[in-house]
């Protein structure tokens, strides 16, 4: 089976949600036997030079870049005021990622064209002129329900406005294109229903994101001394939401009531605000190179996530190295957790804090909860399990009458 995955960013080094998310896709349909080509954006925020991708990948995947400034512009993005289309979306649509597409379908035959996320859902007319290949779009997430969440959170009455107006606009485009996909793939169960209350009609797959585990090594951690980490991109408005709510009102409590506790927060582009924040307790980090060394010595996982889609690659991170793990409801979406017993969930300051005390009364107990996230990795999110499901929806649904 030939399979085009168009990337919003070249997924490498996979290094956040969203490049993790898909590569470990392309690795697993690799693992399941499919013949892998990328074509995908090569943002400025994200641009990745051709020359220094593994020679691995260039030649497994073939990927190609295109290159495209995505920095939301204040002119555009007034003027988008005076049309019905979403600013979120038309940043991605260009007549140089079109062209290419062009070429590409003109040169190769594939049977499979799955866009990963709605944002590369504008290239659907092309794809639908110069191939016959069925096409998929892997949702991340349900967008628009990330800037309604954000909406009801906001203070401000004008961003209150103003992310409800982008959700709308975005609702509106995410609903129409639904039934024009030949197939969907989501995350979670709970994007499955989202999509299906909106209309959509066509073949749908939960394939939640997944890793190679072995690649992730389990600490042996017996200290009584836990240490507590946040890791994630702070270019995101949730993990910038989530961060400034546990430091406003967890943490206050947390450090007077323990004094020896250490809290590490760690993402590319950490806020100046943050880091004015640092202490001996609190420990505040930029981007950091790799994730998983900065990981293994730490033993608790805090994703206090108050707004957000789609599943938390970073939680399957931390289930595979067996990491304890704090989270909302919402962070934990899609994770077939058991509370209390591979993960532990608070969903107001009252309750997050209760799980951190929890955690420091009781450290054998967080380690046993940690040992148990490590076996959740292995039986529910092990990449090449994961890559013959959706090998397996392809050819039974949307290619069975090929």
């Amino acid at each position: 089976m030939k399979i085009l995955q168009l990337c919003v960013r070249i997924p490498f080094p996979p290094a956040d949600g969203g490049t993790i998310a898909m590569y470990n896709m392309a690795r697993s349909l690799d693992k399941a036997g499919a013949s892998v080509t990328m074509l995908s954006f090569n943002t400025r925020k994200h641009f990745v030079a051709p020359e220094k991708l593994p020679s691995e990948i260039r030649e497994k995947f073939r990927v190609q870049g295109v290159f495209l400034d995505a920095t939301v512009k204040t002119i555009p993005a007034i003027l988008n005021f005076f049309n019905n289309k979403s600013y979120n979306i038309s940043r991605f649509d260009t007549p140089a990622f079109h062209h290419a597409l062009e070429v590409l379908l003109q040169q190769e035959k594939f049977d499979v064209v799955q866009m990963e996320s709605l944002f590369m859902t504008p290239y659907l007319k092309t794809i639908r002129k110069y191939s016959k290949a069925k096409i998929v779009l892997r949702a991340h997430n349900v967008e628009y329900m990330i800037w309604q969440r954000l909406a009801s959170a906001a203070a401000n009455p004008l961003k209150k406005w103003y992310l409800n107006f982008l959700a709308g606009r975005l609702k509106n485009y995410e609903n129409a294109i639904l039934n024009e996909l030949d197939a969907i793939i989501v995350l979670t169960e709970d994007d499955r229903k989202l999509f299906e209350a909106s209309g959509a009609r066509v073949p749908m797959l939960v394939s939640p994101i997944g890793l190679d585990t072995e690649q992730y090594e389990v600490a042996n951690h017996t200290s009584r001394e836990l240490q507590f980490f946040h890791l994630g991109s702070m270019d995101w408005l949730p993990n910038i939401e989530a961060v400034n709510w546990f430091l406003e009102h967890c943490f206050p409590v947390i450090k007077k009531e323990f004094p020896k506790a250490i809290f590490h927060f760690a993402g590319k582009s950490m806020p100046d605000a943050i880091f004015k924040q640092a202490s001996d307790q609190l420990k505040v980090y930029g981007r950091i190179d790799d994730a998983k060394t900065f990981m293994s010595d730490k033993s608790v996982m805090l994703v206090p996530l108050l707004s957000g889609g789609g599943m938390r690659v970073k939680i399957i991170e931390g289930l595979a190295m067996g990491k304890t793990i704090i989270s909302t409801s919402i962070g934990a979406e899609g994770i077939k957790y058991t509370e209390n017993v591979n993960m532990l969930i608070g969903n107001t300051p009252e309750e997050f804090i209760a799980r951190i005390r929890q955690c420091i009364a009781d450290p054998s107990k967080a380690h046993a909860i940690g040992k148990a996230a490590r076996e959740l990795a292995v039986s529910k999110y092990e990449n090449s399990v994961l890559g013959k499901e959706v090998i397996s929806f392809f050819n039974h649904t949307i290619l069975k009458e090929n």
